[in-house]
């Protein structure tokens, strides 16, 4: 049987680059690949996870998670939530959720906000 192997979150932007810049410099991502002059599109990635950005002419078509009443509009496992919160504030990331939150369902997270309004949670599985 077939496998899956990844999975990545798309998300509309206004402006590609500017946001691929702001996911390396606050969020640590590496940008993977990029499209267009300028950027219509781009992968960032970080530690395996990646997440793909459109540009999108329509400031009414980014329209996060939170806007219809979810929460995240992605969510990330990681292995140390309290080091990448700290790591994360110290780049400059808006924390919406947090510092750090124990769940009742044994988790420890954490989110913050990228300049198009989307959140990326971040969860770590206590033992």
């Amino acid at each position: 049987m077939a496998r899956v192997l990844r999975s990545a979150p798309y998300f509309p932007v206004a402006n590609v680059a500017a946001t691929a810049t702001y996911f390396r410099d606050v969020f640590g991502f590496a940008t993977i690949y990029s499209a267009g002059e300028p950027a219509e599109f781009a992968m960032c990635e970080r530690d395996g996870f990646a997440i793909m950005l459109r540009r999108v002419e329509a400031a009414d078509r980014i329209v996060p998670s939170e806007a219809q009443g979810g929460t995240w509009d992605a969510f990330m496992w990681v292995d140390d939530a309290k080091a990448l919160h700290e790591e994360l504030v110290l780049r400059g990331a808006t924390v919406v959720y947090g510092p750090i939150v124990q769940e009742s369902y044994h988790m420890l997270e954490f989110a913050v906000r990228d300049p198009d309004g989307h959140v990326l949670g971040f969860g770590q599985a206590m033992a």
